[in-house]
Parts: C-alpha cells; structure tokens; sequence
C-alpha cells in the first residue's frame, strides 16, 4: 500500500493509545515527539511507531520534519486526538491504489465531553490529510497550519473521528495557549483589532453557531462548545489589543465609526 502515518506529540498518554490502534495497518508510524514527560513514547513504541525526538519548533516545521522522515509515497496526518473508522481505513486503502489526486481532503467528525456534536455547522470540517509526500508541505505559521497541496485535491467521504477536549480545565488551557500564538501570528502580519471584532464578532459567532444553526440541539456539550468558541475569539482579540497598545478608547472609537 505505501503509506506512512506521521503525528507529532507531547504528553498525550491519556488518548495516543486510540489513535495508534487505529492506525495499526498502515506501512510505517512516525511520531515526532517533542519532549513528553509522560508515557507518550513508550506506548506509541508498544504500538510498533517509530518515535523520533524534535524539540518544539511549532506545529507546522514538526509536521514538515515528521513528514520528511517518512519511507512511503503516501503520507496521512493525523493528530494524536484523531481516529480512522473502519470504513475510511477502507476508503483509503483503495484511493492511494486507485491515484488521480496529489492529495485529499477527510471530514472529521468531533466529539466534546463524549458527546458528538451534530450540530452548529461542525460537519464536515474538512482537513487536508491525505497527500503524496513531496507535494506540498504545511505552511510555517504560529497556528492554524494548512497543508498547501502542489496538485489538484479530491475528498474522501468517509469521516475520522476526533475526540476534543474533555474538561473544561483542558479546554481553557488550550484556548490561553493557541490564543496567544494568534497574538504572535497577528503582530507579524500587522493586524489590529476593532471595537467591531472585540464586542460583536464573539456574539456573532454564538449567535449563527448556537441558535441559528442549531447548536442547542447537541445538549449541554453543545451550549459549552460554542461558549467556549465565541470566548476563543474576544480573548484573541483582547490578547492582540494588549500586546498592539491600542487603548480601550480608541476601540470604542472604531465600534462607532464602523455603525456610522
């Protein structure tokens, strides 16, 4: 078949152990492990993977240096919360035979505090993880890495599965850490935050996901994801307006002047 599965970790002994059986019939395991404390190597090891150390350099440049360790022609991405179904192990065993794409996009479906969400606009959330190795890379940013592909792409219609946080305590935590690498990624690109994406922009968000689109029909999983989500997005920006120096005035200012 020729492919590799390449993950890159740390610290991720509670959930590794299901994305790896999944995994379990590909040709080659890669994980790029940047310093786990915790059992992280030793159980992808105990699932035949071959553990490479990277220090921490950021998502995108430990994806690339993972994707570049690999034997196989084809590669898959995957991220240690991540599981291949039965079904899109089948689905891809047959597209890398079959060829015709330099890569493929997979829905994902999410699951938050056990609960799958079904609502709110989540599905599909198509991620670009499948692709010929040498066809493009992940493009260097602090977050939110894409995968631009060097090619034309086709999609798979077989979902994986992907198990976010389960707690709020973990939620919170990632939410602080991502949020301040957008701060990172912000002040390089020049962007500055506006009254308009403090104060309306996370209401919005709650709004379309929650209500409009129904986000309320997945429970109480659902109140919280979207809850969480539109938090994300005024803590960014009140994150990247610290770091900027913009006043709480001036942002005032610009909420006025984009209603006028």
């Amino acid at each position: 078949m020729s492919l590799s599965v390449v993950l890159i970790t740390k610290n991720e002994e509670k959930i590794i152990a299901r994305c790896l059986e999944s995994a379990g019939w590909a040709d080659e395991i890669i994980v790029i492990d940047s310093g786990s404390t915790d059992n992280t190597a030793s159980i992808a090891k105990r699932f035949g993977a071959k553990v490479i150390f990277k220090k921490w350099e950021g998502y995108a440049k430990q994806k690339n240096f993972g994707i570049s360790k690999a034997k196989n022609q084809w590669i898959l991405s995957l991220d240690a919360d991540e599981i291949i179904t039965a079904e899109l192990k089948e689905e891809i065993i047959k597209t890398v035979h079959g060829g015709g794409f330099a890569g493929f996009y997979i829905p994902r479906r999410t699951y938050f505090y056990g609960c799958l969400l079904k609502h709110g606009n989540i599905y599909p959330d198509r991620q670009l993880r499948l692709f010929i190795k040498g066809a493009g890379k992940y493009e260097e940013t602090d977050i939110h890495e894409r995968f631009i592909l060097d090619g034309e792409a086709g999609h798979l219609k077989n979902p994986m599965l992907h198990y976010s946080k389960d707690s709020i305590k973990a939620h919170v935590a990632a939410m602080n850490s991502y949020t301040s690498l957008e701060v990172k990624r912000a002040v390089k690109i020049g962007y500055k935050p506006t009254g308009y994406s403090v104060l309306i922009k996370p209401v919005l968000y709650f709004m379309k996901r929650y209500i409009f689109r129904a986000g309320f029909l997945d429970g109480f999983a659902g109140l919280v994801y979207y809850s969480i989500n539109a938090i994300y997005i005024f803590t960014r920006e009140i994150k990247i307006m610290e770091e900027s120096g913009i006043s709480k005035f001036n942002l005032l200012g610009t909420l006025f002047k984009r209603a006028r």
